[in-house]
């Protein structure tokens, strides 16, 4: 797993992450995914796919230090018109804070499908992982299960505490809005809306910095658009399978 310490280091060149990183709301906390598991094959893809720098090089995670309660409810699903689509999909950072933001370093060319833009299946890989951790900081406490540093060796009781260990994607439902360009920052801001007993609804956004109006600008007069608008249903299971 890449040094957490290491990740802020890098991602603090850029304005927007450095305000979203130096947040007093939000800790960093390691992104336990980046950590191979050798003993179960754990968490390759992460690790080792998107660890390259023509993938994702750095990324750091940061978890909201205040939770908010959640609704013992089920939430409602994402709108299906065109119009209430675009009204739900304005962030409210002030009003639902994310429980986890996730930062992107995409690299290139490894993570394209068109042209300087980012396959729609990893942009849906990235929101499911951001959701994976914040279902987990309801659940456990990352901060407490994940490693503070680098290991060379991994054993079974290491991997015990993965807290993302018994989550598991029932539903994923992704609203592709515009194109997330690479190379590029990426945050996806992730937050669990609903939870009945192992059940837990999840919204997502991928937000990217306006491409068109960023040369020339202030970081806090730059347009933040949403790029992807998603909502799940996860599961915790007792089992390590459904």
């Amino acid at each position: 797993m890449a040094d957490p310490d290491r990740e802020i280091a890098q991602l603090r060149t850029n304005t927007w992450a450095n305000n979203l990183i130096a947040s007093p709301d939000y800790t960093a906390i390691p992104t336990d995914s980046r950590r191979f598991k050798p003993s179960t094959g754990e968490d390759g893809f992460f690790a080792g796919t998107l660890a390259t720098a023509q993938t994702i090089p750095h990324l750091v995670t940061l978890q909201r230090t205040k939770l908010a309660p959640v609704l013992n409810e089920v939430p409602t699903w994402l709108p299906t018109t065109k119009d209430d689509a675009a009204s739900a999909a304005k962030p409210t950072p002030g009003v639902n804070p994310a429980d986890i933001i996730m930062i992107f370093d995409l690299g290139s060319p490894g993570l394209s499908g068109h042209p300087a833009t980012l396959h729609g299946g990893l942009v849906a890989t990235l929101i499911d992982e951001a959701m994976s951790l914040a279902v987990a900081a309801h659940t456990s406490s990352p901060i407490a299960a994940a490693p503070s540093a680098p290991t060379t060796a991994e054993s079974e009781s290491d991997v015990d505490k993965n807290p993302r260990g018994r989550t598991f994607t029932v539903q994923l439902d992704v609203r592709y809005r515009k194109q997330v360009v690479t190379p590029a920052l990426l945050v996806v801001r992730s937050r669990v809306v609903g939870r009945v007993g192992r059940k837990f609804w999840v919204r997502a956004q991928a937000v990217q910095e306006d491409e068109q109006s960023a040369g020339g600008h202030l970081e806090w007069a730059t347009r933040k658009v949403v790029k992807a608008d998603a909502m799940a249903f996860w599961i915790v299971t007792s089992e390590t399978k459904l």
